[in-house]
């Protein structure tokens, strides 16, 4: 049963080639007798045209000799006959006693073509006979035809020997690639046993599923094989798809971006962080200088390329946003230390930056803030101990200024401990139903003297659907307060306007003036600390620089929103968006 399945395919081979080759013999053979037949018809048809020119077709002519003439000279049978049918010379008889051949399958065909051919079977010869026949014309009308025959006992003698010519080749192709086909059979077979022994060799523990294979000669031994080698890859691939598992959770949980290079910068794997760190543009197989183009990141790359040892930079990316990150890289090595990749792990220090650049702005600004009034305090003392005190004029105008800078350093201390006390959760927000008519009746008489002084209108507008609002009362008269104090400072000519609005069936609280408006750049860190658009003007009005930093805490104690918007030179409209 082992060689059966060679056995068969042997079989197979050598069916398909005798047929193949006995398919080409029949249509060679064909092909030669169908060539050599119009060969044979377009000599005789020339050969008739030029008889016909040496015949007139008189009715009463005798054309036996010329026809006999022709035959010698020709080798075929001439036959003459009229347009009716009526013959009136043949080489091989007497045309007198020959029957009309107007109905002879060539003839009709000559009347129609001008050439006509027919084979047909002789009863005299015994043998098979070609006639063509050639329509002649006189005067635009038919006057006869010439027609000559051919027996094809010579035309099957030579057909016959050239298929002799073609079994004898096909019997020897049939041999040659019989002999090809059992060494290839051979060769086969000692592949088959070579695959066996390597797949043994390759799986050498436990079965897992089966494959059976029945009669299938030297394939049921490397079934066996492929058998163990099928449960051993099963429990490799089980591996490995745990191993894949369990790296795609690590790199899901990395907070921080991770990527894995080739050795020429072609990123290979990234995790799931490494799409929002740097956009959602496609990583896999990208070099990754398309997706990041920083010089320090890749100086420290071909640092840690050249040294094999892990190394750390910071940098900026300006794309798809400014981030700063750290990124350390660290070299992969792939068998006897060859250098095979490198994993670049980032981490977005962009709001330690933020914070850091925070506490220094707010010790640099408290530093000023509290140096200025300190500085005039000690002069002032100064000039008082060293003899102003008698000058009582100008002791009492030193003391003013003295109690003046005191009071604006306790100011800005009460702001940082309520800003303090905000953030630590001492001062919280006690909500209530507050009318906002009530709101509005406490703010006015604090700031409409401001507003007088300056020459500008102060109103408040309420929309009548609004009744109560849930808020803490004397919180929200702090914002309220705090906002139109601003605006007022910050406006010369035209007014302030203050209330509340509802929009899209939510409430929103909003003070509105004519002011000096605030440019688009400085709207995003309007609520910092000691944070000032005109720093000068701020100072020169008596403000801390820390109002809007209080009210953007205690709004968000409420859980409100807070938006601002404003136009240089026309103004500024802060809006409170309460929650619904």
């Amino acid at each position: 049963m082992k060689r059966g399945i060679f056995k068969r395919i042997f079989i197979l081979y050598a069916a398909i080639l005798v047929l193949a080759l006995l398919f080409i013999e029949f249509s060679i053979t064909g092909t030669l007798r169908d060539q050599h037949l119009d060969s044979l018809q377009r000599n005789l048809a020339v050969q008739a045209s030029l008889i016909a020119d040496r015949v007139s077709f008189a009715p009463s002519g005798q054309y036996d000799e010329l026809c006999r003439q022709a035959k010698a000279k020709t080798g075929a049978r001439v036959t003459i006959i009229l347009h009716d049918g009526k013959v009136i010379g043949d080489s091989d008889s007497e045309a007198a006693r020959m029957e009309n051949h107007a109905g002879r399958p060539e003839i009709q065909q000559a009347a129609l073509n001008g050439t006509g051919m027919y084979i047909r079977y002789s009863d005299t010869v015994k043998h098979e006979l070609l006639y063509v026949a050639y329509r002649v014309t006189a005067q635009g009308k038919p006057a006869g035809y010439v027609r000559l025959s051919l027996p094809l006992e010579d035309f099957d003698h030579a057909v016959t020997s050239a298929k002799i010519k073609i079994i004898l080749i096909v019997s020897f192709v049939i041999l040659i690639t019989g002999a090809f086909t059992l060494w290839q059979i051979d060769y086969l077979r000692r592949l088959t046993r070579q695959i066996k022994d390597f797949a043994t060799a390759l799986v050498p523990r436990g079965i897992g599923k089966r494959l059976f294979l029945a009669d299938a000669g030297e394939f049921s031994e490397i079934a066996e094989s492929l058998n163990s080698m099928s449960e051993e890859l099963k429990t490799v691939i089980e591996e490995h798809e745990q191993e894949r598992r369990r790296l795609n959770e690590i790199l899901r949980s990395i907070p921080d971006a991770l990527l894995i290079l080739d050795k020429n910068g072609v990123v290979l794997l990234s995790s799931a962080a490494s799409r929002h760190f740097f956009g959602d543009a496609p990583l896999m197989g990208r070099p990754f200088i398309q997706v990041v183009r920083n010089s320090a990141f890749f100086s420290l790359l071909d640092e840690v390329r050249t040294g094999g040892a892990a190394g750390t930079t910071e940098f900026t990316l300006d794309r798809p946003e400014e981030r700063h990150c750290v990124v350390r890289i660290s070299p992969l090595f792939h068998g006897n230390n060859v250098l095979s990749g490198f994993v670049a792990i980032f981490h977005d220090i962009t709001q330690l930056k933020k914070l850091e650049q925070v506490r220094k702005d707010f010790v640099a600004n408290i530093s000023h803030e509290l140096k200025t009034p300190i500085t005039a305090i000690q002069g002032f003392a100064e000039t008082l101990l060293e003899g102003a005190l008698d000058d009582r004029e100008h002791a009492v105008k030193f003391l003013e200024t003295i109690r003046s800078n005191s009071k604006r350093i306790n100011s800005l201390v009460d702001d940082l401990m309520t800003i303090s006390k905000i953030e630590l959760g001492v001062i919280g927000v006690d909500k209530s139903a507050v009318a906002f008519d009530d709101i509005a009746d406490a703010v006015l008489p604090i700031v409409k003297e401001k507003a007088a002084a300056k020459g500008i209108g102060l109103k408040a507008s309420i929309a009548p659907d609004i009744g109560t609002i849930m808020a803490d009362r004397d919180r929200l008269i702090q914002i309220v307060t705090n906002l139109v104090d601003n605006a007022i400072k910050f406006t010369d000519k035209g007014g302030v306007t203050f209330g509340i609005g509802e929009e899209n069936g939510r409430p929103f609280l909003f003070v509105e003036d004519t002011g000096i408006g605030i440019s688009e750049k400085h709207l995003g860190r309007l609520g910092e600390r000691f944070y000032r658009v005109d720093t000068a003007r701020s100072r020169k009005m008596g403000g801390t620089g820390l109002g809007l930093a209080i009210v953007k805490h205690l709004v968000k104690a409420h859980g409100w929103e807070m938006k601002i918007e404003s136009v240089p030179e026309k103004g500024t409209k802060v809006r409170i968006i309460l929650s619904s």
